[in-house]
């Protein structure tokens, strides 16, 4: 199941295919038994036999993978696709969406968009139905249809009638962004803030003294807004200092009569 797909690739390039090219470059060539492109190796898989931690392992280089596998049957009978594994089943989200191409149509040349395949999303739920909970593994299930599917159908039955082409599908495995990003980023967020405070702790222990200069500023402000209650405080102190002097001049002046 191991793919050589990422040590092909140069340095620095990445397979990060579109929904198109996934249908009409990948998808379909497979369902043709054609080649795919050197660079790439996507391995076929029987989904159902795999838990997503066992085709996402921890440590892989890649945030997500692909796979070439062939929808099952729930029932003998039936065209409801199987989705139940061994520790759970993954349960369908929303409704498919179909994958286009722009093509020139006549008279005018103008581009037209014709439909190649549908896309489905689906997350891994453990346990059984409808109890199981629900996980941060997802999977985008590429499968063909229309325009894309028409050259298939008439290979399929010419040379490959016991597999034919509408079985195959492609699928995209990997894990949720928001609920990764939320466990990785979480604790360096925490780390910060613990670093932030010991720094604190240890300046307050070592007797290093902060000054708060916005406090200060907002102090020198409200002073300054207040021209009114600091003249009153100078006033009556020049008017104490005058009303002392006359005072001492009165009781120098009486002295000196007593003398007389």
């Amino acid at each position: 199941m191991e793919t050589t797909a990422a040590n092909k690739l140069p340095p620095g390039f990445r397979f990060r295919p579109t929904d198109e090219e996934l249908v009409v470059h990948y998808l379909r060539r497979r369902a043709l038994g054609s080649p795919l492109p050197p660079a790439v190796d996507i391995p076929d898989v029987r989904l159902l036999a795999h838990d997503p931690s066992d085709l996402l392992p921890p440590g892989w280089s890649e945030q997500e993978r692909y796979f070439f596998t062939c929808k099952e049957a729930k029932y003998v009978k039936g065209r409801r696709a199987n989705r139940a594994t061994g520790a759970g089943y993954w349960k369908a989200t929303g409704k498919e969406k179909p994958v286009a191409v722009s093509v020139a149509a006549a008279p005018r040349n103008q581009a037209a968009a014709v439909v190649v395949g549908m896309k489905r999303s689906l997350v891994f739920y453990r346990g059984k139905p409808p109890t199981g909970k629900k996980t941060d593994w997802v999977m985008h299930e590429y499968r063909l249809a229309g325009a894309g599917l028409a050259p298939c159908r008439r290979a399929a039955t010419a040379d490959h009638p016991a597999r034919p082409a509408e079985g195959w599908v492609l699928c995209r495995v990997f894990r949720k962004k928001g609920s990764a990003a939320a466990s990785t980023a979480s604790p360096t967020a925490d780390a910060d803030d613990d670093d932030a405070t010991t720094e604190r702790a240890d300046d307050a222990a070592a007797g290093v003294r902060f000054i708060d200069f916005f406090a200060r500023a907002d102090a020198r402000r409200r002073r300054a807004a207040s021209p009114v209650s600091s003249s009153c405080v100078t006033d009556a102190s020049a008017e104490h200092c005058r009303e002392q002097e006359t005072t001492s001049r009165n009781g120098g002046a009486a002295a000196g009569d007593a003398s007389d």
